[in-house]
């Protein structure tokens, strides 16, 4: 007869409960506290009850905005000084977001607080690089009431009579086309617009007259300033009896006339383009403005944000709710915002309208 074997109950071995009080409230309170798919689970219905402001479009009120920089008077001159008055933010009368003293560029930089010395320097050696130029799109922004036909007209008349010049830059500005319509959504058509910057006559009399004065030896020059004094509303120069290539090959060097274009057949028929000396400075400056703020209307859910937070945007805010001055810092430099603005406005990558809550902007669909 076979022999069977049965485990005593003495070999079950069991674990013991551990008597360290730490192990004993460990497991006492995880009978007290819910489980954590439980508290995963409420912690999302809350916050789906509770949407945060950015998850709601902006109500409309009307379009008929009144914008800070806005002109009752029809005087282009006007315009212009009030957006030269005010294109940096520590000097502008505009607003009151930075507290700044001093008569001069380098004393204002200098009292501002939240900069390092460092930044300080970079910034006095830039505005020192820079000109006094606007673009003809900020122009339209601050008369907007009087309509751009009415803008070019007006600006056209103080050309003639000497008080401005307008210089037309080809293919500087990168555009963007969405098309918003249902049955062509999603397609995007690419290219670049001219830009057209405008400065007054007689600070572009004086850099010329600079430029003679540094290199007095070279005709080119005292030949281009008359030329330019005696035709005011020229735009560009071909190889004439008043000009030879030895002359444009100086006027080229020192910034004063540019190709027209890229294109062989253009550049073969030796057209060229008055130009403002250093005036890509400005231009890379609007274009990056331009960037950034579509970059941050992009960002938003319905492509739309109130201009206050724009600016704390444009500024970076920290933990306590103080500006981080970034617009500061390269490559701003302490651009006013209101000029990024006025310059997408009036070239028609953004609209503005009134909202409850203050001035509202959106994308549209030209970038």
């Amino acid at each position: 007869m076979p022999l069977h074997y049965t485990a005593a109950k003495s070999s079950t071995f069991k674990k013991g409960v551990s008597t360290s009080p730490i192990k004993k409230f460990q497991r006492d309170i995880k009978k007290q506290l819910p489980s954590q798919r439980i508290f995963s689970q409420n912690l999302t219905k809350k916050k789906s009850v509770s949407p945060t402001p950015d998850d709601d479009k902006l109500t409309i009120l009307d379009y008929n905005v009144q914008l800070d920089y806005h002109l009752a008077s029809d005087d282009l001159m006007v315009a212009i000084d009030t957006i030269l008055s005010n294109l940096w933010s520590e000097s502008t009368k505009l607003h009151q977001r930075y507290t700044s003293v001093g008569s001069t560029t380098e004393e204002r930089i200098f009292s501002l607080k939240g900069l390092s010395s460092t930044v300080k320097a970079e910034i006095v050696k830039y505005r020192n690089q820079t000109h006094d130029l606007i673009t003809t799109t900020q122009l339209y922004s601050v008369c907007s009431h009087l309509g751009n036909t009415f803008v070019d007209r007006k600006l056209e008349l103080l050309i003639r009579q000497g008080k401005v010049r307008k210089f037309v830059i080809s293919n500087a500005s990168p555009v963007i086309s969405r098309n918003v319509q249902k049955f062509q959504l999603g397609k995007v058509s690419y290219g670049f617009e001219n830009v057209e910057v405008v400065v007054k006559t007689d600070n572009y009399y004086k850099l010329i007259e600079g430029a003679i004065q540094a290199s007095p030896k070279e005709e080119a020059l005292t030949k281009f300033y008359q030329y330019v004094k005696g035709n005011p509303t020229s735009l560009f120069i071909n190889i004439s009896e008043t000009f030879t290539n030895e002359d444009l090959s100086v006027l080229v060097n020192h910034g004063l006339v540019t190709l027209t274009s890229n294109h062989l057949n253009q550049i073969e028929s030796h057209h060229y383009s008055i130009a403002y000396p250093n005036c890509g400075t400005f231009l890379k400056l609007i274009n990056q403005g331009r960037v950034w703020l579509v970059k941050s209307l992009t960002k938003a859910k319905h492509k739309e944000m109130v201009e206050d937070q724009l600016f704390k945007r444009w500024e970076g805010v920290n933990l306590q709710g103080e500006s981080k001055m970034n617009n500061f810092r390269k490559p701003f430099y302490g651009y006013d915002l209101n000029w990024i603005i006025a310059d997408a406005l009036g070239s028609g990558v953004i609209e503005v309208f009134n909202t409850p809550v203050g001035r509202g902007y959106r994308l549209t669909g030209k970038v």
